[in-house]
């Protein structure tokens, strides 16, 4: 007998861990499964004044009409190309991904705070856009911010300011002095470190900074071995499980996708210290939002990587329906 498992069940609260063993045996590619595209202000992108400059890359053949989206500030002295590597990785695991240049390269923390802000104007803006090729695309109660060293920084004070941000990548993270009113928010946090970091010594930064968020925040401090502050490192930094984690992180607290939590919380040998707060029975999600399967008609269905197949037995199946939904599925016997 068959049983088909829906792992996006349409009751709330629901934990899905229990149905993803098919995606914890396959690698999250680098890149993913989709191809990408970008535009840039010459293309009717809105210039904020808080930020300087901007390119927004998204997902070609993600038929998902409510994409999240995340916002990338680089750090002191670095111009917006030094994280544009995460730009196309995050399109191609299916997340929008705008980075942003600022002002002036000496910009504080506190600008680069401002400038994410002035940047989800912008992004919101594109779903309104008629030109835009994200117009009526883009789920804007779904994004993350992220930065570099300062812009990590930065991204971290902003949910204190806006707390509808989903979750925050902090990569080499730098603050002046942080206090814990300053990092007292509800939003999930990924702080990257180095080891070797003698610009953001682990010790005075990215230690304090995961001390200093309230333990009832969903956090993870992990530690690169032998990593210096290189923001051109990117999602290749750690072999590649920096990109793993992150976007993991993202599925999980962004996308709401329970499946990747496993991949968090195991420590991967590229780590010289990993610390989190939560594990993944502690994760739950609220799916009341998701349309019932009945309504909809299958569109095709495709496997992790993204390739077209038949329905199969025993492996993950993404089930895309006409009405641009997605639902993942696992059919045993």
């Amino acid at each position: 007998m068959k049983y088909l498992l829906i792992i996006f069940v349409f009751f709330p609260f629901i934990l899905f861990a229990q149905f993803c063993d098919s995606l914890l045996l396959q690698s999250i590619t680098n890149p993913g499964p989709f191809t990408f595209d970008d535009i840039e202000e010459n293309s009717g992108v809105r210039n904020g004044p808080d930020y300087n400059g901007s390119t927004i890359y998204f997902p070609l053949n993600n038929q998902n009409s409510n994409l999240a989206s995340i916002i990338m500030v680089p750090g002191f002295m670095n111009g917006e190309p030094t994280i544009q590597n995460w730009g196309p990785f995050f399109a191609s695991h299916g997340i929008v991904a705008m980075t942003i240049g600022t002002n002036a390269l000496t910009d504080t923390h506190i600008q680069r705070r401002d400038a994410l802000l002035d940047a989800m104007i912008s992004l919101k803006n594109e779903n309104q856009r008629v030109g835009s090729p994200l117009y009526q695309k883009i789920d804007t109660s779904s994004i993350a911010v992220g930065g570099f060293s300062k812009g990590g920084g930065g991204a971290q004070l902003v949910p204190s300011v806006d707390p509808s941000v989903k979750a925050v990548v902090a990569l080499y993270p730098w603050l002046e002095n942080p206090t814990s009113s300053d990092l007292n928010h509800n939003t999930p946090v990924i702080i990257i470190s180095g080891q070797l970091d003698v610009i953001a010594p682990p010790l005075l930064h990215a230690d304090v900074h995961y001390n200093l968020t309230p333990n009832t925040t969903n956090k993870l401090k992990y530690e690169v071995v032998g990593a210096s502050h290189d923001p051109l490192s990117g999602p290749y930094a750690g072999f590649g499980d920096v990109g793993v984690k992150v976007i993991s992180w993202l599925n999980t607290f962004l996308l709401e996708d329970t499946c990747y939590c496993p991949i968090i919380i195991e420590q991967p040998m590229t780590a010289s210290s990993y610390i989190t707060n939560f594990t993944c029975e502690d994760i739950t999600v609220d799916a009341s939002h998701l349309p019932h399967p009945l309504s909809k008609q299958v569109f095709e269905v495709r496997d992790l990587l993204g390739r077209k197949i038949a329905a199969k037995k025993n492996i993950l199946m993404f089930y895309f329906y006409e009405n641009g939904t997605v639902e993942k599925r696992i059919v045993i016997e």
